[in-house]
């Protein structure tokens, strides 16, 4: 496998939102409840510019290194001569700072490229599917956008900081995707409480239980029977 070029292969909010379930399905063996797919689509959103940006169907922007295997794609800081080509302005800056962490091992040399968006976006969800990125998925469902970028920013799949500040961005977004009904048919997650029974009923039935052991009314099954009356 070889490196090849960062070529854009957009889709649209809708064709996003369309492939994203099959996937899901594919990648999970089951359908995600309503807030986790809304959640996770408005962070390939937001990751991908609306899913304008996505480059090699890579959903993700899932990185690797060129001795990995697979077909990768450079990022624009990569190439310093390239970026000391370009115009001065916060752009190059940012590529000079991406260049000098990815000679210090803390920002990607490389991403994957991907056939197809089918590939790329399973890619991406069995990706969130490891362990230490579960509470990715558990913020997710509890729907709390701000509990979602802090679990993005602490799992390590997004270490800038810029990302456990993005809850508002997220939950933006999630509420447009709400919005267009993208995922009515799935039912949303509800969090109950424990059942807790009332302190009356429990010294009701201690009491029952009690008066069977003293009386020697006790039904066949071991259990309290209630009286009838006879005799």
């Amino acid at each position: 496998m070889s490196e090849v070029p960062a070529t854009a292969t957009p889709l649209t909010r809708d064709a996003t939102a369309a492939a994203f379930l099959p996937a899901y399905l594919e990648a999970f063996g089951e359908l995600p409840d309503r807030n986790r797919a809304e959640l996770l689509l408005a962070m390939v959103w937001l990751e991908n510019a609306n899913g304008k940006s996505i480059i090699q169907h890579n959903w993700g922007n899932l990185a690797t290194v060129a001795s990995a295997g697979g077909d990768y794609w450079r990022p624009p800081w990569f190439d310093l001569d390239q970026v000391q080509a370009m115009e001065d302005g916060p752009k190059k800056r940012r590529y000079l700072d991406l260049h000098q962490r990815m000679l210090d091992n803390a920002a990607p040399e490389a991403f994957r490229a991907f056939a197809g968006h089918e590939l790329g976006a399973r890619a991406w969800l069995r990706l969130l599917q490891q362990e230490r990125m579960r509470p990715i998925l558990d913020a997710a469902s509890s729907g709390d956008a701000t509990r979602f970028a802090h679990a993005i920013f602490s799992t390590g799949y997004c270490p800038d900081p810029e990302c456990k500040a993005a809850g508002p961005s997220y939950a933006a977004l999630r509420d447009q995707i709400h919005a267009a009904s993208y995922f009515d048919n799935l039912k949303k997650k509800v969090h109950r409480a424990p059942e807790v029974q009332p302190l009356g009923l429990w010294f009701w039935c201690w009491g029952r239980l009690l008066s069977a052991r003293t009386s020697g009314v006790v039904s066949r099954g071991g259990g309290v029977s209630l009286p009838t009356g006879e005799p």
